[in-house]
This record gives structure tokens, C-alpha cells and sequence, in this order.
């Protein structure tokens, strides 16, 4: 199930924690939690972001088998003007999947690109689960990350958001993590701003869940070159390897 329709009620608060200087005002005076991380599912993935981006615990769903955590400007999700704010105008989601025993994203890599401008790829990608709504503008990878930016022209239940965004899809252990970046109504956000901030997402990620129980956000190492998806790897015949890989996905 698609993000944009399974929790449309999400992002309408975080819209307005997106903006970096114009906070608008304050109600009344106290703050509220805003942790820069969060530990989600039963595994116990970490889910944190660039700097000046906090986790909405208001916003956050985990049923221990996959969750959805939503970031947006720490200052704003606080009430404190005095907690750091990202330098890009921008909201933040990850989307964890279940586990798998067997199969993992990066070995699929070369198929992505097809499943993703297939139909069912693209109503993945719809706000309104149309295929019809969506373009797909670039894809590429950096490692065992799958990087997608596409455009949808559909209003679905989301409303304040742009209709370009970038997509990163990569493993985390035997889990597969959706992560966003959306950009809202009336603030400017360029591509390279756009995926520059989707890159350190990923690589703050990446870092959290290494294993070695240090998470440094800054600096952020940079990711290999990208690659251009090849052609997909010849299938045996009627081989049903990709299914439980894309019900993943699709969540």
C-alpha cells in the first residue's frame, strides 16, 4: 500500500513543519518532545535524519512487524525556537518493511527500473494509486541504493505538497526502507537540494544501523558514483524470484 493513501493524515501536520526561519507563531509556551531518532519495529531499526530534522512521535506508527516515521524541522515539531532547524524546507519519511528470510533489494537492483514503470510500479508511486498520474524523470543507483525522482500530477488525499519528490529504496538487515523527500507547496526546493538531502538521509541510515553502536551524522561520507539501472538479469521462466521483494515494497 502506498504511503500517500495509507497515512494521508500524516503529512498534513508536518507540512507546516517544514519551512526553515518562517515558523509562524508559537501556541502557547511549552515544548514538546522532539527526538532527533527513533528505534522502530521489532528488530529495532533507527530511523534518524539530517541535521535539523526531528522525529513527529505524533506522526510515528510502528506495529513491530513495519513502521512509518515521518521528520520534519526539529524547531517547529519542539514549540522551541531554540532547537535546530534543516537547511531545506522539506519533509521526511521512512517506511520500514517486514523481514525476509531471503532476497534482498540490492541483488534486484537491475529489475527496479522495469517494475517501477510497470503499472503496478507506477500506482506504487501515485498519490492516488493511478499509474496514469505518474512520470517517472530519473533513476539511478549509488551502491546497493536504488534512487528514483518522479513527478505526480494526482491531488489524492495529500494536500500542500509538490508534485515532484525523490525516492531512495535500500536494505537495513533483512528489512527494506522506503525513505521520501516532499517538498511543500510554495517553497522553492531544487533537485540537487532535493537529493542532496535524501542522500545524507539515506547515509545518516545507514550509519544508525551499522551495527558498531556509534551514529555520527556530520560528515556524511560520500556515497559511490551513480550508476545507470542495467538491463535486467535473463529469468528462468514463470520464476516468481521478484514477488515477495515488490510485496515488500508495495507494503
Amino acid at each position: 500500500m502506498s504511503i500517500w493513501t495509507s497515512k494521508p493524515y500524516l503529512l498534513a501536520g508536518a507540512l507546516a513543519l517544514s519551512g526553515c526561519g518562517g515558523l509562524g507563531p508559537y501556541i502557547g509556551e511549552t515544548t514538546s518532545p522532539a527526538p532527533g531518532q527513533v528505534a522502530v519495529t521489532s528488530d529495532r531499526v533507527v530511523v534518524t535524519g539530517p541535521d535539523g530534522f526531528c522525529v513527529d512521535p505524533t506522526a510515528t506508527r510502528d506495529s513491530g512487524v513495519t513502521a512509518f516515521v515521518l521528520m520534519g524541522n526539529c524547531a517547529a515539531i519542539s514549540n522551541s525556537r531554540r532547537a535546530p532547524q534543516p537547511i531545506m524546507p522539506a519533509v521526511l519519511t521512512a517506511s520500514i518493511s517486514e523481514p525476509s528470510d531471503g532476497g534482498s533489494l540490492r541483488d534486484s537492483i537491475p529489475e527496479l527500473d522495469a517494475f517501477f514503470r510497470s503499472d503496478e510500479g507506477l500506482g506504487l508511486l501515485s498519490r492516488s494509486q493511478d499509474p496514469a498520474t505518474v512520470t517517472i524523470l530519473d533513476s539511478f543507483h549509488q551502491g546497493d541504493i536504488y534512487f528514483l525522482h518522479a513527478r505526480d500530477s494526482s491531488e489524492g488525499s495529500v494536500e500542500g505538497v509538490g508534485a515532484d519528490y525523490w525516492r531512495a529504496y535500500m536494505d537495513v538487515d533483512a528489512r527494506i526502507a522506503t525513505l521520501s523527500v516532499l517538498a511543500p507547496d510554495g517553497q522553492e526546493m531544487s533537485e540537487e537540494a532535493s537529493l542532496t538531502t535524501l542522500r545524507n538521509f539515506a547515509s545518516a541510515i545507514t550509519a544508525a544501523n551499522s551495527g558498531d553502536g556509534t551514529f555520527v551524522a556530520d560528515p556524511i561520507a560520500p556515497l559511490p558514483p551513480p550508476m545507470p539501472v542495467t538491463t535486467p538479469r535473463p529469468q528462468p521462466s514463470g520464476a516468481l524470484w521478484n514477488v515477495g521483494l515488490f510485496r515488500r515494497i508495495l507494503g
